[in-house]
């Protein structure tokens, strides 16, 4: 399979978010963080792929196993990860997914300020 040399997969917390009162609310603030995780890596001169933005308002959160494997199909295509930054993302279970995912395929992670 081949992987495109500069696109970055950004792994961003979304169902741990807990501060979110309601679905509405964790969106906005799964899409801010994405966002701005985006941001880096484009500041970077790399091109972000983030599976928040791109799945947000496509999949009901109820069906997370079929995120989940979009996910990771998204992220075999890409050549870099870079995890989020987010008082959330340590207890993200699908960005632990991601990162194992990451690792059995030899991706190479990228940090950014």
């Amino acid at each position: 399979m081949k992987r495109t040399m500069r696109l970055v997969y950004v792994a961003s917390p979304y169902a741990s978010i807990s501060v979110a009162k309601d679905e509405n609310q964790r969106r906005q603030y799964a899409k801010k963080i994405a966002i701005r995780e985006c941001q880096k890596v484009i500041d970077a001169g790399y091109e972000p792929i983030s599976p928040v933005l791109a799945f947000c308002d496509v999949f009901d959160e109820s069906d997370r196993e079929r995120v989940m494997n979009a996910c990771l199909e998204l992220l075999s295509h890409c050549s870099y990860i870079h995890y989020a930054k987010s008082v959330y993302s340590k207890d993200s279970a699908g960005m632990k997914a991601e990162k194992r995912y990451a690792r059995e395929l030899g991706i190479t992670e990228l940090e950014f300020e």
